[in-house]
This record gives structure tokens, sequence and C-alpha cells, in this order.
């Protein structure tokens, strides 16, 4: 019977240990998910420190336009995916300001197909200067 139930034990930490060394491989970080691939590290900052969301996707993501040079322009700036950890929801036509001593740095790459054909732009996060 102890034998048995040794077994068992020994059974269960090794596919314990499988499962925990299988996640770490595909942790989000790394893995590409509806299209978002993110870095292992958070990259460039990304200026200016608004963006205005044109797309709202859901699940704390939004396509966005950066703010240009000008009072009014919003559209001369590249365009982002505007991702936040919270899953907070952005609405469209929000504008949206890095917080005081935060900043939005590229964190990934997004891919998705427009009317336009496929488009790559970077994924942004408000992180800390």
């Amino acid at each position: 019977m102890l034998g048995v139930l040794t077994g068992i034990v020994i059974t269960i930490i090794v596919l314990a240990i499988i499962g925990v060394a299988t996640n770490a491989k595909n942790a989000p970080s790394t893995r590409m998910s509806n299209g978002m691939s993110f870095f292992e590290e958070p990259g460039n900052v990304i200026e200016p420190a608004s963006v205005k969301v044109f797309q709202a996707l859901g699940d704390g993501a939004a396509l966005a336009h950066c703010k240009g040079q000008e009072p009014y322009d919003w559209y001369g700036d590249p365009i982002v995916l505007l991702y936040n950890e919270d899953g907070i929801p952005y609405y469209d036509d929000q504008i949206v300001n890095a917080s005081s001593g935060k900043c939005f740095r590229q964190v990934g790459i997004y891919r998705y197909s427009s009317h336009m054909g496929e488009k790559t732009v970077p994924i942004v996060m408000q992180l800390d200067k």
C-alpha cells in the first residue's frame, strides 16, 4: 500500500514540474495571442505622452493615434495598440494622457488585417519612466 501511495505522489510531482516548465515556455510575455506578440523587456519610449483612441477592441486594448506636434494634429503620427493589463476598457475618441511619472513604452507588436491590408503596429503601455 505504501508503494502505491509513493508512486502516486511521485507521479503528481513529476506532472507538476512538467506543467510549470511548459507554462514558463509559453509565458504571456513572449506568446503571440490574437496577433499580439510581447517583448521580454519593455522597449523604446513612444513620444508624445498623449494618444487618441479610434477603435476600442475590448479587454484593455485599443487602436489609437499618437498626438502630432500641432495642437489639434491627431493623425500625423503613428498608430499604436494601447494596452493595459488591468483589462480596463477604452472607448472611441478617448484621449489618454500618460500619468505623472509615467510614459508610453513599446512592449510588443500587434498584427491585424484592415480594409487596406495587413498592418503591424507597436503595442504600448503606460510604464514608469
